[in-house]
């Protein structure tokens, strides 16, 4: 499986997007895999995951298929992570297809609700929507897809997916802390070690210990706990992720030297890691 990550930033981007702090300005100077746009990922140019307001950017920058992509995931209902409103431009008469078959969309209670929302309200035959349950494979066109909670604050109803396909594996781990029990229950249950673990590092190189974010410590900490469990193991590649302003050492080529320290790679917008 071919993962390219499209956008690797928090909700303000980096540079923020109204911000004239240190970090922000030296990403302007920088330019390059200093920018980060709000988060957003695609699997074998075929599964998207998650709807930003970002994406139509990405679309010009990266070159990916959006059009011909018939799948996404999304893992929970927070502005930088889902644009309902861009789904009207799939429409017939806003789009000229050679294939109207729908764009079927998997999300939790909230996510689908705001999605929903527009699909009735705009009459988007081209989009079908899809509640999913947690903790329970379930196909998604030729990939098999396991949702858990996340754990990043109930009202989103955050989940992380585990993805699988012809015996490769991601695990998708955005916006969240360390797992609650009920997805560590799961994650006990996993027989073959993931190949790949894209883990949230919002906070980078600070000492925050809020839930919904980590920091490098608490990944280092995250990660021997899923090797110790059989989650994953010395083969499993892991990537770091989903980056704000705030952070401390978050610009590019700091962070990456600090994280190298601990066998973790870095996420840029664009990057592509096949499994």
């Amino acid at each position: 499986m071919k993962l390219q990550y499209l956008g690797t930033a928090a909700a303000e981007g980096i540079p923020g997007v109204f911000c004239e702090c240190e970090t922000c300005k030296k990403a302007l100077a920088l330019g390059g895999r200093h920018i980060r746009t709000r988060s957003q990922a695609v699997i074998d140019d075929a599964l998207l995951i998650d709807l930003p307001a970002d994406t139509y950017l990405h679309y010009l920058q990266h070159r990916f298929p959006l059009y011909a992509i018939k799948q996404c995931l999304i893992t929970h209902s927070h502005a930088d992570h889902l644009y309902p409103l861009e789904l009207e431009m799939i429409k017939k008469g806003y789009s000229h297809l050679s294939d109207y078959s729908p764009l079927h969309i998997y999300s939790d209670v909230d996510g689908y609700n705001q999605l929903n929302q527009v699909v009735r309200y705009y009459n988007i035959d081209e989009v079908k929507m899809h509640l999913i349950k947690l903790n329970k494979p379930f196909a998604v066109g030729d990939y098999t897809v396991t949702a858990l909670r996340a754990a990043h604050g109930r009202a989103s109803s955050p989940v992380v997916y585990i993805i699988e396909k012809d015996g490769k594996s991601i695990f998708y781990s955005n916006d969240t802390s360390e797992y609650p029990e009920e997805s560590w229950a799961y994650l006990r249950t996993i027989k073959k070690p993931l190949d790949l673990i894209s883990l949230d590092c919002t906070e980078a190189n600070g000492n925050a210990d809020y839930e919904g974010h980590l920091t490098l410590s608490r990944c280092v900490k995250l990660r021997d706990e899923l090797i110790r469990t059989g989650v994953a193991d010395a083969h499993t590649k892991f990537i770091l992720n989903h980056f704000s302003h705030n952070g401390k050492n978050v610009s590019y080529d700091e962070f990456v030297a600090l994280a190298a320290q601990f066998d973790f790679e870095v996420s840029y917008d664009g990057m592509i890691v096949e499994v």
